[in-house]
């Protein structure tokens, strides 16, 4: 018997017998998140088209607003009780795992859409407004940035603090982690460790060419599935062929949380408002929704299809493989659209028909 033949034929079949009993690993798959009042928050399987889990989150009060998933998608962090509370809830159990109550006796501290958990998972990042409650009187305090420990439990304290500028409405988390983004009046970015001001870039200062000083509604830190951040600017424009005072133009604000790149490009003269926008994953399409589903173009930054929506929606995700938009939020459905065609596909409602309002549809990636 020719034992050398014969080696390589026995460990390929020890080999495919292993591999015939052991499990494979499950593939990875889309689930949205979203919550509703009075305090419910839903996994949604977007393929089958239906709620998978509805959980009760504690002490909600009749305010559930930004989401925001852990990096591993196993966390969701909700911004609860008129804007005081961030809980924790674990995505499978539902169990609350973390708690950081923001007031405090003799001061009322609230968040206001404003907060990111880090790349790694390990801190979250909260931007606070603070009065103190004096007997007779109410006194406004400089606002702050407090970083917590998500594995501070359900009584977590902040584990440091530092000064932060006034009318930040949005944070995000650069993809390094030494540093995060603040969107205000312009975009700041300040060091994670010792909160520092690194840098301040245009928004309100854009300083572009005819263009008047924009106006941005930025409350849904959608930054799936490519890390970059989108938000509509609306401005007038001025110069050469246009009435006076100008006409009304969008353009779009990128911001890439891996580079720190900052762009702006106009796409249209203002038809409809667009509340909330996603970059496809392959980014050569932006959508935005309000009361239209908008598909922008961004190799030529122009609106390649528009359909009217049946309802306002505040916010929109799309589909990790890019082939599917989801618009949700004000009230209690979610659509499916063709990210293609912007053919409506179904809806997803929700148990008891709970209204959403400005809870983020976020979007994880996970077996």
């Amino acid at each position: 018997m020719n034992l050398k033949f014969l080696a390589p034929c026995l460990l390929a079949g020890a080999l495919f017998a292993i591999g015939a009993v052991m499990p494979r690993a499950a593939a990875a798959h889309d689930y949205l998140i979203t919550g509703s009042k009075p305090d419910q928050l839903y996994v949604i399987d977007p393929v089958k088209q239906r709620v998978i889990s509805d959980f009760h989150i504690p002490g909600a009060k009749d305010y559930v607003s930004i989401i925001v998933p852990s990096p591993d998608g196993k966390i969701a962090y909700v911004l609860v009780d008129e804007a005081q509370r961030i809980v924790g809830i674990d995505l499978r159990t539902g169990r609350e795992v973390f708690r950081a109550d923001l007031s405090a006796p003799g001061e009322r501290i609230k968040c206001l859409l404003a907060f990111a958990v880090t790349p790694d998972g390990k801190e979250l990042i909260v931007y606070e407004y603070r009065t103190r409650l004096g007997i007779d009187s109410y006194t406004v305090l400089p606002p702050r940035f407090a970083l917590f420990s998500t594995a501070g439990g359900l009584h977590a304290k902040p584990l440091r603090q530092y000064p932060a500028p006034r009318r930040i409405e949005m944070v995000l988390a650069k993809e390094d982690g030494r540093s995060f983004y603040a969107l205000g009046f312009n975009l700041y970015e300040f060091s994670l460790r010792t909160g520092r001001l690194m840098q301040k870039r245009g928004i309100l200062d854009w300083h572009r060419p005819n263009h008047s000083s924009p106006d941005m509604l930025a409350f849904w830190p959608v930054t799936e599935p490519t890390g970059t951040f989108t938000s509509p600017l609306y401005s007038m424009l001025t110069g050469p062929g246009t009435p006076r005072g100008g006409v009304p133009e969008t353009s779009l604000m990128m911001l890439n949380l891996r580079t720190g790149q900052l762009q702006y490009h106009d796409f249209e003269r203002t038809s409809a408002p667009i509340f909330s926008t996603v970059l496809s994953p392959d980014k050569h399409w932006v959508f935005g929704a309000y009361t239209a589903l908008t598909k922008i173009d961004t190799r030529h930054w122009d609106v390649a299809g528009q359909i009217d929506l049946p309802h306002t929606y505040y916010s929109v995700n799309i589909s990790s493989n890019g082939k599917e938009v989801y618009v949700g939020g004000a009230m209690c459905d979610i659509a499916i659209y063709d990210a293609r065609t912007l053919q409506r596909k179904g809806d997803i409602h929700l148990p008891g028909c709970g209204d959403q309002s400005v809870a983020t549809l976020r979007m994880i990636h996970r077996p």
